[in-house]
């Protein structure tokens, strides 16, 4: 599946494949190019805090193709994973559990985007097989399947209310899904381009859905009527993410930026715009702007986590975090390639999807082992 070639990570679609909904893709770039496009940085910028090593809980290894989602459950016992493998897998937060996991398989083609209930009964599934599924996490017994988008699911998002499912696809549409009767409400089809992620406010009232339109669109969640655009973004827009306190939206975006604005107006709180300094050089001092593609705010309201590519393509990734109001007490961690992020319950942990190749690795005494993983990491 992955292949080393001279610094080539060949056989999986990048992350931009990935929201684009395509099958496949091949992007070159070594780490020596990546090295010597950051030692061209000079812009003197705050010092942030490193992740210090050994900050890894547990590993998982049930997956055999690229992992694209992860999900907590809202009572912490459990994550959610889906994968290219056609698979959701639900195993245990704590290995000691002995929890034998439970693996889906209702799906025709990769899994997407995953979600829990509010109550942590049951999960939705979204992929590219065009469908969104529900089903009880730990028998596996259909609850409903929902057709209606006619290209890959690439986000779905239950209300914190229980009562209804958002979904969102690469047909440009958002639609709403009755739990108790499996109905559709109402397809909304204000974006121009793939919808890659939604989000409901914490009152239920509210969906965000962000687009590669390059727009943050809110709707009235009841009817679907457009409420507002937020147009801060100069390319697609791949991460919405809503405070606890219902105020602000954090949005994500390929145009190197983290927005954090408020809900209601589009007055932008703040803009993080990343560290110019040589962190593939120098983990210790920081990392570069580039493509955000997660982001998501912790449950207690206090920090905002993202993803970014981070000039090392699929091959390398960087983990952050800030005080959500702030932007101050920045912290980071260089990891594998990153694809997928959640916050436990409690906000003291992170759950991560990765992907280990020996690509780029020729210099270390130690090869670490090729495959597709999930970790749990101090947070």
């Amino acid at each position: 599946m992955v292949r080393k070639h001279t610094g080539v990570l060949e056989g999986y679609p990048s992350r931009r494949d990935v929201l684009r909904g395509m099958a496949g893709f091949m992007i070159a770039v070594s780490l020596e190019s990546c090295a010597q496009a950051l030692s061209s940085s000079s812009t003197p910028t705050p010092t942030p805090t490193p992740r210090r090593p050994g900050s890894i809980f547990y590993t998982y290894r049930g997956h055999t193709d690229r992992i694209l989602t992860v999900a907590w459950s809202p009572n912490g016992k459990y994550i959610a994973s889906g994968s290219l493998d056609k698979t959701v897998q639900v195993w245990a937060t704590n290995p000691g559990e002995h929890f034998q996991p439970y693996i889906y398989r209702g799906h025709t083609a990769g899994v997407q985007t995953v979600a829990w209930s509010p109550d942590s009964n049951r999960v939705v599934s979204g992929a590219i097989d065009k469908t969104v599924q529900v089903w009880d996490a730990l028998s596996g017994e259909h609850a409903a399947i929902y057709t209606g988008h006619t290209d890959a699911v690439n986000t779905v998002a239950w209300s914190p209310n229980g009562n209804y499912i958002a979904t969102g696809s690469a047909d440009d549409t958002v639609r709403l899904w009755e739990v108790a009767t499996g109905k559709q409400m109402y397809v909304y089809r204000g974006h121009r381009a793939s919808v890659n992620s939604i989000v409901w406010s914490p009152d239920s009232q509210q969906i965000a859905s962000g687009s590669a339109d390059k727009t943050v669109q809110i709707l009235d969640a009841t009817t679907g009527n457009h409420r507002y655009t937020y147009r801060g973004h100069t390319d697609t827009v791949s991460s919405v993410s809503w405070s606890p306190d219902g105020k602000y939206i954090a949005s994500g975006s390929w145009d190197k930026t983290v927005q954090v604005w408020n809900a209601v107006t589009g007055a932008v709180l703040y803009t993080y715009n990343g560290y110019n300094v040589k962190a593939a050089v120098n983990p210790a001092k920081g990392v570069l702007p580039d493509l955000i593609f997660a982001v998501a705010w912790s449950h207690n309201g206090k920090r905002i986590a993202a993803i970014t590519q981070v000039y090392c393509g699929d091959v390398c990734a960087v983990v952050l975090g800030w005080d959500a109001y702030t932007q101050s007490n920045f912290t980071f961690w260089v990891d594998e390639p990153v694809f997928a992020m959640a916050w436990s319950p409690d906000d003291t942990r992170l759950v991560t999807s990765i992907v280990n190749s020996e690509q780029g690795t020729e210099h270390l005494s130690v090869q670490p082992p090729d495959g597709n993983f999930a970790q749990i990491s101090q947070a």
